[in-house]
Order: structure tokens, then C-alpha cells, then sequence
């Protein structure tokens, strides 16, 4: 039955401790890149102790406590993550050790990494179609990335802070949250080359076109298929780049600045592919929906795009 209906529900997440940008080492040491980080909107950013899979841990358990599904329900883990710079943080023990202690005893670990900062979106897809096809019923999801000590926070081509963080969510045919109305995603190869080492002005220029354009056919083709205008979204939940940024992606998708959420980016800047979910969970705990109102996540991982619509139940 591929027209199976999926929902998201359980959303939780999990920060390190919060810290002012002035503290960053390479900031210090660079006053005119602090100014234009505060000027955008950046003012602090998190450092976790755990590890990524620590932090997972934690997330979890909060998803888990909403009881939406128990553990031995729980048919599969889809576990994305960024952070490779060392191998013990996402090695097959590492996630069986993660699995045992949360007794997820029937769940069988999926691992996204290639879309960067746009994983969740690769992860919801993922799972969503695991329900659909009915392989499973309740999938858990979370993303789960750690900046290495003394490796840079500054996020190419100096748009945003990194931030340590979690987040998780169960993907499920029982009725939750959200209803996972659509996921859709698109590639620039051609930026490849160049989003890890942007640094004259021309290159900056190309990569914020690219950016720009990326951005605009990956929203036109989500609102296209879904038949709907920017105007019928009750919210839109983007990466926290900077409040610079967050404007042209509401001008390029031709929505109203009060439609798009951006408390998040002074509270911790950019928490890499965990914003969506982070930033739809805060929206939820400070103001009231209703059922049938849609919420459009737009995740952008350097030259990769993520849409994922959500309905409230």
C-alpha cells in the first residue's frame, strides 16, 4: 500500500553547553569576522562533552519518553551523521552498543551521512518509505554531530557557527504529531569542488548564486507537487545560517518574514543537520496549531537540498 499514511512524532533533542562566540579562538584573533558574525544575528553556539552517539543516547530517551512507541516496537534505527574525523564515533560497535543500551532490540541500524547538513531529510525519506512500503512500522531517527576539539566552528564560506547537537523523532504508521505529507531532494554536483574551500570574493559570489538557485528549484518543485503556495504553510523551518540568510531563503520561496522561524539562530547558531527538528520542536512549545496546518523543513547540506512537509494532526 504505498499510499500508506506516515506520521513524525516524538521530537526531541539534545544540546551541549552554550558558549558566546567571543570565546572562539579563531574569532579572537579576527575582529572584523566577529563583527560580522554579530551582525548577522550570531551570538552563541554549543559544545557538547558527549560524544555524538552520547548525545543520540540522550535524545532518544527523551523521544522514548513521549510514549508514542515503546522500545520493542521500535523496527529499525536510521542514524545520521557528519562526524567522521574519527572512526570510534560511528563504527558498527558503536551503534550496537547504542541499540543494546536503549534496549532497541529489534532495531536494525540504517546509517545517512552524505547529505551534510540536509541528512534529516535523507533519514525522513528513508524511513518514510520503510513505512510506506510496510517493511516497518515504527522507525527511529536521529541525527547526531560533534565539532572535533580544536578543528574550526566556522561554517564555509563563513555563513554560520557550528553547534553540538542531537535530535530524534519516530517515524510511524500510528497516528502522531504530523502527518509526512512529502520529501523531496536535490543535488548540485557541480559545487562539489568548491563549498569546502570558498575564499575570494568571486568564489563566494558563486557559491551564494548556486546557493540561491539550489535553493529556489529544490522549494518550487516541493510546493509544485504538493499543489500548494507559500502562503498555506503555517511555518517554515530552515537551517539557523544567520538572519541574513533566512531572508533570502523567505524572499526566494515568496514567503512572509513572519512565516519563517529564527529564534534559534542567537540561542545557538547553526546545530548542522539537527535544526529542523530542533527548531519545529521549539516552535511547538511556544505557540498553539491547529489541525490541518502545514509546516515546510527546508535543510541545506553545502550543495545538497531537503523539503520535508508536515501536516498537524
Amino acid at each position: 500500500m504505498l499510499n500508506k499514511k506516515v506520521y513524525l512524532t516524538g521530537l526531541a533533542y539534545k544540546l551541549g553547553d552554550i558558549y558566546d562566540i567571543k570565546e572562539l579562538d579563531e574569532l579572537q584573533i579576527n575582529s572584523d569576522l566577529l563583527k560580522i558574525f554579530l551582525k548577522l544575528g550570531l551570538t552563541r553556539y554549543s559544545v557538547s562533552k558527549l560524544t555524538p552517539a552520547e548525545m543520540a543516547k540522550e535524545s532518544i530517551i527523551h523521544t522514548l519518553n513521549k510514549g508514542s512507541v515503546t522500545e520493542k516496537e521500535i523496527d529499525a534505527l536510521v542514524y545520521a551523521t557528519s562526524s567522521f574525523w574519527d572512526s570510534e564515533l560511528y563504527n558498527t560497535n558503536t551503534i550496537s552498543s547504542l541499540i543494546n543500551e536503549l534496549n532497541l532490540n529489534n532495531a536494525y541500524p540504517i546509517g545517512v551521512f552524505l547529505s551534510n547538513c540536509s541528512n534529516i531529510h535523507t533519514a525522513i525519506r528513508t524511513a518514510a518509505s520503510l513505512v510506506k512500503s510496510e517493511e516497518c512500522e515504527n522507525i527511529l531517527v536521529v541525527t547526531t554531530d560533534k565539532i572535533k576539539e580544536g578543528q574550526t566552528r566556522i561554517i564555509p564560506p563563513r555563513v554560520s557557527i557550528a553547534s553540538d547537537a542531537a535530535a530524534s523523532c519516530v517515524i510511524s504508521s500510528k497516528k502522531g504529531d504530523f502527518e509526512v505529507i512529502h520529501t523531496n531532494q536535490y543535488i548540485n554536483p557541480s559545487m562539489g569542488d568548491i563549498v569546502g574551500d570558498v575564499e575570494s570574493s568571486e568564489q563566494i559570489q558563486e557559491f551564494m548564486h548556486n546557493f540561491q538557485e539550489g535553493t529556489k528549484k529544490t522549494l518550487c518543485q516541493a510546493l509544485g507537487i504538493v499543489a500548494k503556495k507559500p502562503e498555506d504553510f503555517k511555518q517554515v523551518i530552515t537551517n539557523n545560517y544567520s538572519f541574513s540568510i533566512s531572508n533570502t531563503i523567505g524572499n526566494l520561496g515568496e514567503f512572509k518574514p513572519d512565516q519563517l522561524y529564527t529564534d534559534n539562530i542567537v540561542r545557538f547558531a547553526h546545530a548542522l543537520a539537527a535544526d529542523n527538528l530542533i527548531n519545529l520542536f521549539d516552535y511547538l512549545e511556544k505557540n498553539i496549531t491547529h489541525e490541518g496546518e502545514l509546516f515546510l523543513l527546508l535543510g541545506t547540506g553545502g550543495n545538497m537540498w531537503g523539503v520535508t512537509i508536515l501536516r498537524k494532526t
